[in-house]
């Protein structure tokens, strides 16, 4: 039997918050750990399901609150913020092995940062969402449709690297090109910051069999 789109009878903020407690299930899970090869293979479900779940958010979630929601440019703002810093850390663990001294420490800041973006999302974010009038149900069929693709795939190669410089294409001349500031025994020092990690694109919505309906339950103008 050919497979068909996915189906889910819950909204979009439920299924979401589904994802949430699995991931503070994994990181539970890693806690009690104490074999390093159980350790690895934590971080390696802790690092797939937080990368299928920010790729669903960014192409098909914010844009829809940015779109629906009030202040919801502000809110996704903000949690583009938060993803830019778990990825960071992401990148990092992706690149280390259950022996690492360093591996419980940044697991443990990791799942700080994942409990303070989960907490304002399901405080702030859902409840602008729920109060925009969209379609909570759509957007959750497109999440799971979305899911369940990127859970078929590889985890991408990730690199948690600081370059000098503020464009993407600017790192080789970065080092005689960026602003330099005075530090305090009065000597000049080039600006260095994270690699800008933008949110992926939005991934165009599969069309609604309800008709009517634009990215996030907006109703189309006649």
């Amino acid at each position: 039997m050919p497979r068909g789109k996915a189906k889910t009878a819950m909204d979009v903020t439920e299924l979401l918050h589904q994802d949430h407690m699995k991931v503070s299930e994994l990181f539970f899970q890693f806690s009690k750990a104490e074999e390093e090869d159980e350790k690895e293979e934590l971080v390696k479900q802790i690092l797939t399901e937080l990368h299928v779940h920010a790729k669903v958010e960014e192409e098909v979630v914010y844009p829809a609150v940015e779109e629906e929601a009030e202040e919801g440019e502000e809110v996704v703002g903000e949690a583009e913020v938060e993803h830019k810093m778990i990825k960071y850390l992401m990148a990092e663990l992706s690149e280390m092995t259950g022996g690492d001294e360093e591996l419980d420490a940044k697991v443990t800041v990791l799942c700080e940062l994942v409990k303070h973006h989960v907490r304002e999302e399901e405080k702030e974010m859902f409840k602008k969402l729920r109060d925009s009038g969209a379609d909570l149900e759509g957007l959750a069929e497109q999440v799971q449709e979305r899911k369940e693709e990127l859970m078929t795939e590889p985890l991408p190669t990730m690199s948690a690297t600081l370059e000098i410089g503020d464009e993407e294409g600017e790192a080789d001349d970065a080092t005689d090109d960026a602003e330099e500031v005075e530090d305090e025994e009065g000597e000049f020092v080039p600006q260095m910051k994270a690699l800008d990690t933008k949110r992926a694109p939005a991934k165009p919505p599969a069309a609604s069999k309800k008709g009517g309906k634009g990215r996030g339950g907006r109703r189309k103008s006649a």
